[in-house]
């Protein structure tokens, strides 16, 4: 992804706040609708394996919320702010 009007040295910097961000919230939503009991073996199985389409599952059989929508709702809101955040930068 290039950020276009940034200069190339902060780009790699932005990229990797980015990536921690959304990881953050994501893991938030999940740990927020996800109940407790689980939380400790959900925890164990992203840190193996991370990228297990099976943890998607996982997640859908234990929460009573359409999860995959509350992720996508707060990705696209960090996505909004994130946007905003980067023009205001730019702008000064």
């Amino acid at each position: 992804m290039e950020l276009k009007g940034i200069d190339p040295k902060d780009q790699q910097e932005f990229l990797g706040i980015i990536d921690e961000t959304l990881h953050y919230h994501v893991l938030d939503v999940i740990l927020t609708h996800l109940p407790k009991e689980h939380h400790e073996t959900f925890l164990n199985r992203f840190h193996k394996t991370p990228h297990d389409p099976e943890l998607l599952s996982y997640i859908q059989n234990l929460t009573v919320v359409d999860i995959e929508k509350a992720i996508t709702e707060r990705v696209q809101e960090v996505k909004k702010n994130t946007l905003s955040a980067i023009n205001r930068t730019k702008k000064k």
